[in-house]
């Protein structure tokens, strides 16, 4: 710090007590060091080893025993506080060699036996360095710290860390940091759980929502072992803490989530921490309800553990069941929602808890026309194949009937001229060769291609506009790998469409990929490859992000991870870690990478200069299985919920804040046998389920004439 002496004062002892008035680094900066706890260590430099402005080493206190990777610690500079992160541990001792200590032991009788005298050892810690402040705002220091005492940092010290102050978005908490220094009551004492244990410091790790979901910045990869990582778990825990904070300061946000293992994405609406008349459901589908430490948590992030209220599945049908056969010129999904249950290609198909929920996607030829690529096989789309597509496009071809219709008029040609060889410039042998082609499209996209054209009336599209707080999952986990990619291409494309339209409803959108790996693999060329880049590229300032999970980050195109603004890292496995994507990890958190924990995630952010080991709690919502075993009835002797909540849930979506209570609609349906509201559920949906909630509509004063017809009838 500068300090300007007056002119007049130039006496030494002027001087010197002036310079006395000079605040140290540990007295300006004093709320960042656990002064209760006190000194643990001290910097360490040596003529191989000296401080570094990166990386410096500290010796430990004897009594610092709980002290160890991945906390975080203060020491000081000349004029700066440096807070770094533990990273490598070493104890060093005068032994030369190994061959010192087995002479001292061969006398002993026994192997434990203390010596006469102690060997000293000295226990070395490595810590990377996070950030430092200087005494003047106007600086920035490098300078490595002076050989002094050390201490435990505190929640203030970890925020200015981790970039706090430089946040200009809003701040998103991601993980839970545990330090090793003791957490305090008002009265400065320990606090202790219920075994007398010391409960340590916990402290959030924030991401900026700038440098999350733009503009400065984008996008989020995780990577990690199938089941061992939680990947899928705490992206879902992020994209409630986002959905939260930016609803707080007036952001609209939503998402759309591909499901491509069973029905992990498929009870994203029901809550993790049941309701009491739902208590016995959970305990006998043995879920894992939240615990008091992630409660906890929860509370120390200022987040609730509630699901996401706008919740909508899309599927396609089954294959053999889609609508629309020989003939038909379209299909009005609108009119058929009675059909769906137990025809869409999703695990969620219990009636009482899809209405509302789920919906199809169907589509007519259309769309297969305009992706030719995704649809044949390379080695049969050459020029004519191509050509002869173009024209049924120029033709306006939008359906399977429709090109049996062409088909009929091209044999009818041919019927009249035998001579002839072609049809507008096509050959009959290429014409041929297409009728084969698509004729086993209806088994190749087998429930997601009708044979007429399809409308979807007030039904939600899963290609249509979004609105806030929504929560869109696209469901393919039992779909073949023909219709997977087709359908994660085409519906990824229409919403970046729309975003470059500035139509996309909401400010933002997520777009969260599993196995990101296969759609957009390194060295790979495809169509939705070209777009995850540009995604990934540009989409921040489109105001759509990508979050991407895979199990091989070292299988992920560059330009992906090379755009992407934060990454975790749970369990990865040693063939892994010696890949080039892990190059910038130290020794010590590859190590840790190896064996680390179910709930730990290591994070690295854009203003962290180090990454950091975090846990987070359960997710807030239900397990897949356990919503499978509870609600979709594939439990037995698992209790069901009160007839009426589909009714509510349905309510609550088309209505917003304007739905009834909860008890207000089980008193309505109370006595009502499942059936009859699921009927009630499904006019409603038809009536009003538009995708957008109207105002001026009432869908509940609808649905209790339905009711009171339905009781009449009881």
């Amino acid at each position: 710090m500068t300090m300007t002496i007056a002119a007049g004062d130039v006496s030494p002892n002027g001087a010197a007590a002036a310079l006395a008035k000079i605040a140290t680094p540990r007295e300006t900066f004093a709320n960042f060091i656990d002064e209760r706890t006190g000194p643990i260590g001290r910097v360490v430099g040596s003529e191989r080893e000296p401080a570094g402005s990166h990386v410096f080493a500290i010796w430990v206190s004897e009594n610092a025993i709980s002290l160890d990777v991945g906390h975080i610690v203060v020491a000081f500079s000349e004029e700066a506080a440096v807070i770094g992160v533990i990273d490598e541990a070493r104890r060093f001792s005068d032994l030369r060699s190994f061959l010192d200590d087995y002479f001292d032991r061969r006398l002993e009788d026994a192997i434990d036996a203390e010596l006469a005298t102690r060997r000293p050892e000295m226990l070395v810690f490595t810590v990377r360095v996070l950030s430092t402040r200087h005494l003047r705002d106007d600086v920035e220091s490098h300078r490595p710290p002076v050989s002094g005492p050390v201490w435990f940092a505190t929640r203030e010290a970890i925020d200015f860390a981790l970039g706090r102050e430089d946040f200009t978005g809003i701040a998103v908490p991601a993980l839970m940091h545990t330090n090793g220094n003791a957490e305090r009551d008002e009265r400065g004492e320990e606090q202790r759980n219920a075994a007398g244990d010391v409960v340590f410091q916990r402290s959030p790790i924030w991401l900026d929502s700038d440098y999350l979901l733009g503009p400065e910045a984008g996008h989020a990869n995780w990577t990690g072992q199938s089941g061992l990582a939680t990947k899928t778990s705490h992206a879902v825990f992020l994209l409630s803490a986002v959905f939260q904070k930016l609803q707080a300061e007036g952001k609209s946000v939503a998402a759309l989530m591909f499901n491509v293992k069973g029905p992990d994405l498929l009870w994203l609406d029901k809550p993790a921490l049941p309701e009491p008349e739902w208590e016995d459901a959970y305990a006998a589908a043995d879920a894992n309800p939240l615990g008091a430490r992630d409660l906890e948590a929860y509370e120390a992030l200022g987040l609730e553990p509630k699901p996401f209220e706008t919740f909508r599945i899309f599927a396609p049908f089954k294959p053999g069941q889609a609508p629309g056969g020989h003939g038909d010129l379209d299909v009005q999904l609108e009119r058929l929602t009675s059909t769906f249950s137990g025809a869409l290609n999703t695990d969620r198909d219990n009636p009482g808890d899809s209405e509302g929920v789920v919906f199809p996607v169907l589509w007519s030829l259309e769309p297969l026309l305009w992706m030719p690529h995704k649809v044949f096989d390379w080695g049969d789309l050459d020029d004519k194949l191509s050509g002869f597509i173009y024209e049924l496009r120029a033709s306006g071809i939008a359906s399977m009937n429709q090109l049996d219709k062409k088909f009929a008029e091209i044999d009818e040609h041919f019927a009249e001229n035998p001579s002839a060889s072609e049809w507008h410039g096509h050959h009959k042998f290429t014409i041929q060769k297409a009728r084969n082609r698509f004729q086993s499209l209806p088994d190749k996209f087998g429930g997601l291609l009708s044979r007429g054209m399809v409308g979807y009336g007030n039904l939600p599209a899963v290609e249509g506009p979004f609105s806030d707080q929504e929560l869109r999952v696209v469901d393919i986990a039992d779909c073949n790998s023909d219709v997977q990619e087709i359908l994660v291409t085409k519906v990824i494309e229409k919403v970046w469409k729309m975003a470059e339209q500035q139509k996309l409803g909401v400010e933002t959108v997520v777009i969260f990929v599993d196995e990101l790996n296969k759609y957009a693999p390194a060295g790979g060329q495809s169509g939705l490859r070209d777009t995850l880049v540009d995604i990934a590229a540009r989409g921040r300032h489109l105001n759509v992000v990508l979050f991407g999970a895979e199990q091989f980050r070292s299988k992920v195109d560059d330009e992906i991870l090379g755009n992407c603004g934060t990454s975790f890292y749970g369990r990865v496995g040693d063939e892994e870690l010696t890949n080039a994507a892990y190059r910038s990890l130290t020794e010590t958190t590859k190590h840790e990478l190896l064996g680390l924990k179910k709930g730990t995630i290591l994070a690295r952010h854009a203003h962290f200069r180090a990454p950091l080991f975090g846990t987070f709690p359960l997710k807030p919502t239900v397990d897949g299985m356990v919503g499978q075993r509870i609600f979709n009835g594939v439990g037995a002797g698992v209790p069901r919920g009160h007839v009426g909540d589909g009714l509510w849930k349905t309510l609550c979506d088309l209505m917003g804040d304007r739905a009834p209570s909860k008890h207000a609609v089980r008193t309505a349906t109370d006595g009502l046998d499942r059936e009859s509201i699921t009927e009630i559920v499904r006019q409603v949906n038809v009536m009003y389920g538009n995708g957008r909630r109207d105002p001026r509509a009432d869908p509940w004063r609808k649905a209790q004439d339905m009711l009171a017809k339905a009781r009449g009838r009881v």
